[in-house]
């Protein structure tokens, strides 16, 4: 009797099918690579600037906002800073009557306001008149010329009362307003740290810093140009421009923003 042993057979790939498998991978990544991988890069590109220009826009669009509130006249740029006095309330003082502002006189008298009343946000509150800048004797709220401290609390108040020394007489013209303001606010941009920064809650200096004292909040990144400049006619002008512009970069990105802002510097 004779026994047959089992012959096993390994199978696998033969030559002209590796080198076939080779070249259709070869195909599908050439095909991945023409037309994938342009237009991821080019999403991933689209979203970079889409990022990197709404982050410039929300920054100048805040910038724009204080200078539309600003102090008439307390905008200054120094470098890459651009400072300013935001006002939180305004109204007309009596200049006539028993109620009327009285100035050269110590100490200040309480005052009448005419129309709707001033808007006191806190005690201590700073009260600003008739401020032209630094180029004006006695008419510069950032050497506190024309600055003094309310008596009144937070409110609306009808009858102001005044803390400090007389008012300058130079300080009673036309139209006859008064301004509650706030400590100042400074736009830095630091180019080698890529970012532009909001400083508040620091006094008030005659000489502007760059960068000031205060809180410090960062409201753009990746900055790699800004550029700030303020024109107006003369002291007397009664409006300005700001012109901001800024510029980030990111993964090869790179987006650029100007804005422009009229400024109100009537008094």
């Amino acid at each position: 009797m004779r026994t047959e042993g089992v012959r096993s057979r390994q199978q696998g790939f033969t030559l002209i099918e590796a080198v076939m498998t080779i070249v259709l991978t070869g195909i599908v990544i050439t095909i991945v690579s023409v037309f994938i991988v342009p237009a991821t890069d080019a999403y991933f590109a689209s979203n970079d600037r889409a990022q990197l220009g709404e982050q410039a826009d929300t920054a100048l669009r805040r910038i724009a906002r204080d200078l539309a509130g600003a102090l008439p006249n307390s905008v200054r740029v120094k470098g890459n800073s651009l400072e300013l006095i935001p006002v939180s309330g305004a109204a007309r003082y009596a200049t006539a009557g028993a109620g009327a502002l009285q100035f050269g006189v110590a100490p200040v008298p309480n005052f009448a306001i005419v129309g709707p009343p001033l808007a006191i946000s806190h005690a201590s509150q700073k009260l600003a008149w008739y401020n032209l800048g630094a180029d004006t004797p006695d008419a510069d709220a950032y050497a506190g010329d024309n600055v003094r401290i309310s008596g009144n609390a937070a409110g609306n108040a009808v009858n102001v009362g005044v803390a400090g020394a007389a008012l300058p007489n130079a300080l009673q013209s036309p139209p006859y307003r008064v301004y509650a303001i706030e400590s100042p606010v400074s736009y830095t941009c630091n180019i080698a740290a890529g970012t532009l920064t909001r400083y508040s809650g620091y006094a008030a200096t005659a000489s502007q810093a760059d960068p000031p004292a205060g809180t410090a909040a960062v409201l753009a990144r990746n900055v790699t140009a800004c550029s700030f400049s303020y024109s107006t006619g003369a002291a007397t002008a009664r409006y300005a421009l700001a012109s901001l512009q800024i510029s980030l970069a990111r993964n090869g990105e790179t987006v650029s923003l100007y804005h422009a802002v009229h400024v109100d510097n009537l008094p």
